[in-house]
């Protein structure tokens, strides 16, 4: 593996964080799969698929050296409110979002 000697250090990283990643997606499918599809950003079929993956197959799916999932910290009213840097009303929006994302979702498709 050729680059800086944290190179092997990151690819490990990365590997741990895939594999944390996928334990997180199947937790949250088994337990709520439209709060999960929710929160993770992730489509049904997508959601669905990482769900249904064995033990073995997860492990050699998170082996890969590129990060699996996607941070949604580029959208700019999230930064300002998690920075503290929006309006008062964004700030409400947000936490309205958030209370909104933890509650039943009941029987949804």
């Amino acid at each position: 593996m050729e680059g800086s000697p944290h190179t092997g250090e990151i690819v490990r990283e990365v590997r741990e964080l895939n594999l944390s990643y996928l334990l997180l997606v199947q937790r949250l499918m088994r337990a709520n799969e439209a709060e999960a599809l929710f929160r993770l950003g992730i489509g049904r079929e997508l959601g669905r698929a990482l769900a249904a993956l064995t033990p073995a197959q997860m492990v050699a799916l998170a082996r890969s050296n590129l990060v699996l999932c996607r941070f949604r910290l580029d959208d700019s009213r999230l930064l300002a409110a998690l920075t503290g840097t929006g309006s008062p009303h964004t700030l409400q929006n947000m936490h309205a979002a958030i209370v909104m994302a933890s509650q039943d979702t009941g029987d949804l498709p």
